[in-house]
């Protein structure tokens, strides 16, 4: 159970911070049903964090815990943001 809870948080971090960048990027002009199911993912993918690192908290993989939670959700969420900035920029780039 801790191997699917820990790859569970760390998977949906990474895509809560893919889609907080995608958020930061919809403008005025973009379709308001695309933000709204953007928007309903990530919070899905929240739900699915929170609930998998209730899970971890007894049997800790990492000690301390504040560094378990650091690695597994904090790391995975600044690098799904920065990696769909990257995304967008190089796509801004080719056209």
């Amino acid at each position: 159970m801790s191997f699917l809870a820990s790859s569970g948080l760390v998977a949906s971090t990474f895509l809560l911070g893919f889609f907080f960048a995608g958020l930061h990027e919809t403008g005025a002009e973009s379709e308001s049903t695309s933000t709204t199911s953007v928007a309903f993912t990530a919070l899905v993918m929240l739900f699915v964090a929170v609930c998998a690192a209730f899970i971890l908290v007894e049997p800790a993989l990492i000690n301390p815990l504040w560094l378990q939670y650091t690695l597994m959700a904090g790391a995975p969420l600044v690098v799904g943001y920065a990696m769909r900035r990257a995304l967008a920029r190089s796509m801004d780039r080719s056209q």
